[in-house]
């Protein structure tokens, strides 16, 4: 695993150069197959009556969890999928939501996971990664906005402590 490169730090590209040096570094993480945008739908009218007013970070993160564990039991055997995740919040709305890049995905389709995530918790869309593209296209400007969290899987964590 190589480390970030430097960049230019010059008044008006500090932001450029972190979403830059962020892509770059996440783009030699893995293989991706998938980007995936997960958003979450509003409380029901029931859920609102009894106080639940929206998705906070707590509730994104368990579902990003109960994600994985779903995506980790549906690959069953040697390929495990490998993903990390940042979460931004919807302005208008002021909601988490992900996005993700995965790897490791094997036989699986993109679309059921956009199913599974439409009967769990809202719209996704799960998208083919285009290697001409990178890393730093997908993810670069969630880096510099106000993004509350950046998750790893565990495999994926597992495999940047035995190459460092």
């Amino acid at each position: 695993m190589r480390t970030p490169r430097v960049y230019d730090n010059t008044p008006g590209q500090a932001e450029a150069s972190i979403s830059d040096a962020f892509g770059d570094w996440v783009g030699g993480m893995a293989d991706w197959d998938w980007f995936a945008t997960m958003t979450f739908r509003d409380p029901s009218e029931n859920d609102q009556k009894a106080g639940w007013t929206r998705i906070g970070e707590g509730y994104a993160r368990k579902a990003l969890r109960r994600w994985s564990e779903s995506l980790q039991g549906a690959c069953f055997g040697a390929v495990q999928p490998r993903w990390m995740a940042c979460m931004e919040f919807q302005k208008a709305r002021g909601v988490p939501h992900w996005h993700a890049l995965v790897s490791n995905t094997g036989e699986q389709r993109r679309m059921d996971w956009v199913d599974w995530w439409y009967r769990e918790y809202g719209i996704a869309r799960v998208l083919p990664y285009d290697k001409r593209l990178g890393a730093r296209y997908y993810l670069s400007k969630y880096v510099t906005k106000s993004m509350a969290d950046i998750q790893f899987s565990v495999g994926l964590v597992r495999d940047l402590h035995r190459v460092a």
